[in-house]
């Protein structure tokens, strides 16, 4: 055997035991990330229950938008009051808020569900309006027993909008022309390329009154005699400081949520009850990623 063919031999035999060795570590890899996956799969439970399993206060956060398929749409928070609500060693529910609204359907099975429990539980429900408590963030907070606020949070805005824009100007300056093929005369209300004769904005103005209307009679419902305002100013859409909306009765007390915790409450520790924000999920989510990560390469 030359030289060469001996170097070439041992060049051959030496990238075969380096791709065994590699083949050999991704297959341990990947088992090892099965069994962590796996353990945590199955150890998920046990912790969230152990988690639960002494004194504490739930708590429920909405944020951002309210709307389906958001994380503080009704299919999410629903389920995650009747746990809260349920569950015999949640001293409390608080619902901590930050946010400005969204869909009124949303926002209103949200609160009626909240009722609901209220009228059915010894426990206290609290709304802690963080940041922004405003128009569907406010709808839901009312429905609380009794509702905070800081200072400086946003609180109101009890109103209704829909927004539609007129864009034909601008597209006629560019040249582009909308082509539309409809059936019903009434089908293009809204349509940014048709103008919006008077009867349309006539019909589109009564869904936001019906729809404004029921959030002020909740707004009576759930605040009663605490509201204190005689011109009704606060139903038109305004918003105020936290400082403001106690005056106005649409929030109790001034305080944020550690100082209910502290102080109201014994210092009893709080426990968050939404799942997406949940670290044993997000555990396994990696897991779930990473192993799958592996067998693509």
């Amino acid at each position: 055997m030359t030289d060469e063919n001996k170097i070439l031999n041992d060049i051959v035999s030496t990238l075969l035991v380096e791709r065994k060795r590699d083949y050999r570590n991704k297959i341990i890899f990947r088992f090892f990330i099965a069994f962590i996956f796996i353990a945590l799969l199955f150890l998920a439970p046990l912790a969230k229950n152990m988690q639960f399993s002494t004194p504490h206060l739930a708590v429920i956060e909405i944020n951002g938008l309210i709307s389906a398929g958001s994380h503080s749409s009704a299919e999410k928070i629903v389920p995650l009051l009747h746990e809260a609500s349920s569950n015999e060693n949640s001293t409390a529910i608080i619902i901590k808020i930050n946010s400005g609204g969204g869909s009124a359907t949303q926002s209103k099975i949200i609160y009626d569900e909240i009722i609901k429990i209220k009228n059915s539980t010894n426990k206290d429900i609290i709304s802690v309006i963080e940041d922004v408590g405003a128009s569907g963030g406010y709808y839901i907070a009312m429905a609380a027993d009794q509702v905070y606020a800081s200072e400086t949070s946003i609180v109101g805005s009890i109103g209704v909008r829909i927004d539609s824009y007129d864009i034909r100007s601008f597209f006629n300056k560019i040249g582009i022309k909308s082509r539309t093929i409809y059936s019903g005369d009434n089908k293009l209300i809204l349509d940014p390329f048709h103008e919006l004769t008077p009867s349309q904005y006539t019909h589109v103005k009564n869904l936001t009154d019906q729809i404004h209307n029921q959030f002020i009679n909740d707004v009576k419902l759930s605040r009663k005699e605490k509201i204190n305002s005689t011109d009704g100013s606060i139903y038109s859409g305004l918003f105020y400081t936290g400082i403001e909306a106690q005056s106005l009765g649409l929030v109790d007390e001034l305080s944020s949520i550690y100082d209910l915790k502290n102080n109201k409450y014994n210092n009893i520790p709080i426990q968050k009850y939404n799942r997406d924000n949940d670290i044993i999920n997000q555990i396994i989510q990696s897991s779930f990623y990473y192993y799958f990560q592996s067998r693509t390469n």
